[in-house]
This record gives structure tokens, C-alpha cells and sequence, in this order.
């Protein structure tokens, strides 16, 4: 029996991970409304099949409504969403001025949300689709020097984990894709913003960080294209994907995978340390 197409709608499609997933769905056969702020850098996708959208995740619920509309005016349906736009803001935690977290929570967060309000009556109406917001292994543990994006992945974690119990029974599934590093542009010059403000005191962390993640750019053991192909198979339960429910946190990466074990091994250990007076503090009678 053939398998339906699927039609996506993947935001910040014009470069990393965003493309690759675009790329790989077009490869299954599926059709892929790719998005980006500017529909010029994504020319190549549109070339390779991919219908082809101008979309701000900042905009106004108005515009991304009509915006969603008209992706379905011409698809028809929309079954599965990727949102996917985001970018790291580094520095340290107090260097990062009011305006910079606001604009990083803006898009990493508020983005993903003004985005699903623009999606989920679509999918409601249809009583199907998938939703992935992307995290990150950074949802898991803040890192100096990151730790604005890392919360703002955690943000998408938890999200995202509502949000799955919420529409489960309209017969919607919510993930959130947590990918490791891969070889993707993501830790190039240039695809960072930096925290303007410097402190003196906080230097040496902040600056070992960062020196560690620029020595790690295009070193990283992800393959960006194998993460596609199994994130495609994920969200549509196909290949090697099929018979597996989608999980409410989908690890990508043998280096998520140890990242993550290794938290939560940490985790519990820490919990069990001070259980004997954690557990001491609720009412006697």
C-alpha cells in the first residue's frame, strides 16, 4: 500500500539543520513549504522542489495567519511542523544586556509559539499532524557562556512537553528534537551573536567556553544529513522509525545520547544525596 505524502512546513530553512531536514522530506517524496525571513537564500530549496515562503517567526499573529493560510491555499493541508528558527546568543549570563535576552527569547521562544498559535487551528480542524520544536542538548544543562540559548532550548523542552498532553487527544503528537553537535554552521564566525557587554571578572569562563566551541566548528560528530533522514522517518513513522512511538524528547546524536545519560545519572545521584531532608518538610499531621 503507498504511503500518503506528507506536507511540512519547516521555519529557517536557509541554512544547518533547517535545510537538511528540508532536503531530506523532498527526497522521501513529501512536499515542503520551506520558510526563511528572506525567501532569496533559499532559492537552492526552491529549485529542488520545495514551495518556497516569506516568513518572520517575530511577525504579528496576524500576519503569520495569513501567512499559514495561504501555505494551505496551496498544500492543502499541513501534517507535519518544524520549528526550527532559532540562533545562539553568547556571553555570559550577566553580560547579556535586557534588550539581548529579549530579542533571543523573542525568536527561540516566543517565535515557536507565535508559529504553533498560526499552525495548531490548522491541524485541529484536520484532527492530525505532527509538531517538533527544536531544542537542544542545551535544554538539559546550562553551559557558561550560553546559558540565554540553553534556557530558552528549555523553554521549547517543556513547551513542548504541555503541549503534547494538550492536543494528544485531538489526535495532534508534539516532540521536541534535541540534537548534539553536528557539522553544521552553527559554531561558525558569524552565526553567533555576541553579548556586547564584557566583565573583566567572569572573562576566563566565559572566554574558555568559547574557545572550546570555536576549536569544535566543523569537528563536530554529527552528520547533518543522517539527522535528517532519521528525523524525517521520526516525525512520519516510517523506515527505520516505523511501529516506534515518537517520544516526548527526541535525542539526536551519539554525543546527546552520553550528554544526557551522564544528566541524569547526575541528577539522580544529587536527588538521593539530599533526600533525608528534602523529604522532611511536609505537614506531620
Amino acid at each position: 500500500m503507498a504511503i500518503a505524502k506528507k506536507v511540512w512546513l519547516i521555519t529557517g530553512t536557509s541554512s544547518g539543520l533547517g535545510q537538511a531536514i528540508a532536503r531530506a522530506a523532498l527526497a522521501k517524496g513529501d512536499t515542503v513549504v520551506a520558510t526563511a525571513r528572506d525567501p532569496r537564500k533559499i532559492s537552492d530549496l526552491a529549485s529542488a522542489g520545495a514551495v518556497t515562503e516569506q516568513l518572520d517567526v517575530t511577525a504579528s499573529d496576524e500576519t503569520l495567519a495569513e501567512t499559514v493560510n495561504r501555505i494551505v491555499s496551496k498544500t492543502g493541508a499541513i501534517d507535519i511542523l518544524v520549528n526550527n528558527a532559532g540562533y545562539i546568543l553568547a556571553g555570559g549570563v550577566e553580560e547579556v544586556s535586557r534588550d539581548e535576552a529579549q530579542a533571543e527569547f523573542n525568536t527561540n521562544v516566543f517565535g515557536q509559539l507565535n508559529v504553533l498559535r498560526a499552525v495548531l487551528p490548522v491541524m485541529r480542524k484536520q484532527k492530525s499532524g505532527v509538531v517538533a520544536n527544536l531544542g537542544s542538548i542545551g535544554g538539559w544543562r546550562g553551559t557558561p557562556a550560553a546559558g540565554l540559548y540553553c534556557a530558552s532550548k528549555a523553554c521549547a523542552a517543556i513547551i513542548s512537553e504541555s503541549l503534547r498532553a494538550e492536543v494528544a487527544p485531538l489526535g495532534i503528537q508534539v516532540t521536541v528534537i534535541e540534537p548534539g553537535y553536528f557539522r553544521t554552521n552553527f559554531l561558525a564566525p558569524g552565526h553567533k551573536v555576541w553579548a556586547k557587554n564584557k566583565i573583566a571578572d567572569i572573562a576566563p569562563v566565559v572566554g574558555a567556553t568559547n574557545d572550546a566551541l570555536e576549536a569544535y566548528d566543523r569537528k563536530q560528530p554529527g552528520d547533518p544529513e543522517k539527522a535528517a533522514q532519521l528525523i524525517v522517518e521520526a516525525l512520519t513513522g516510517t523506515g527505520r522509525a516505523q511501529g516506534r512511538p515518537l517520544p516526548a524528547r527526541l535525542s539526536v546524536g551519539s554525543d546527546a545520547y552520553q550528554i544526557v545519560s551522564g544528566i541524569l545519572d547526575s541528577q539522580r545521584m544529587e536527588l538521593e544525596e539530599w533526600k533525608d531532608l528534602s523529604t522532611t518538610t511536609d505537614h506531620t499531621n
